[in-house]
């Protein structure tokens, strides 16, 4: 009987470890956040004579822009911007590296600014392989990476790990600036992070505490 009843317990804690979360959750500080980096898929590379070695970009950039959230937390962390813990927060950018293999710099070089849809974000997010399961992931869904606009536009975007259900989406953008090309576009991830701190994090928990 008392097997039986530790069997039962063990279950209940499962079933809590691995509940649905909400935006609520995450506001609440109920749900851990784990930022999963950057997905380039969609990604288009606006003004031609930025971009001028697109094997690099697809090799080594789109890598190195991801490594950099945990490389250099300091700078790219979103813990301090959401006000979490150290417990309750953690980068793990490996996913999104694996996932951007599928990316053609070259096929997405363009002078004209692309446009992805919120449809386009949750199609993405359905086809990631995701090794955390528990909690709220963070992913920003680049659309344009733009030198003639000198910034990068991207949908923030909140994932339940658990079910990979895309929470909310919303688009922002960041002022690209640093030495070097890839600290130029670093930069621009970093500015986003800024607006999240200084901005976003005020109005998005006004909405989901109600």
């Amino acid at each position: 009987m008392k097997k039986l009843v530790l069997f039962a317990l063990l279950l209940c804690n499962a079933a809590a470890a691995w509940a649905d979360h909400t935006m609520a959750d995450l506001f609440a500080g109920k749900a851990k956040v784990v930022f999963l980096g950057l997905d380039f898929t969609q990604a288009k590379y606006v003004g031609s004579v930025g971009f001028t070695d697109p094997t690099a970009i697809q090799n080594q950039h789109i890598v190195s822009w991801n490594n950099l959230i945990e490389m250099e937390p300091k700078k790219f962390s979103l813990q301090k911007a959401f006000n979490l813990s150290d417990g309750q927060y953690v980068s793990k950018v490996e996913d999104m590296v694996k996932f951007n293999k599928s990316v053609n710099v070259a096929e997405n070089i363009t002078e004209t600014a692309n446009s992805i849809t919120e449809d386009q974000v949750k199609k993405s997010v359905a086809k990631y392989a995701l090794s955390e399961k528990d909690g709220i992931g963070i992913v920003y869904v680049v659309e344009n990476l733009s030198k003639t606009a000198e910034k990068m536009t991207a949908w923030v975007t909140f994932i339940d790990l658990s079910t990979k259900k895309v929470l909310y989406t919303e688009h922002v953008e960041g002022k690209a600036g640093g030495f070097g090309f890839r600290n130029y576009w670093a930069g621009a991830v970093y500015k986003i992070n800024q607006e999240i701190d200084s901005k976003l994090y005020k109005k998005w928990s006004k909405t989901f505490k109600g």
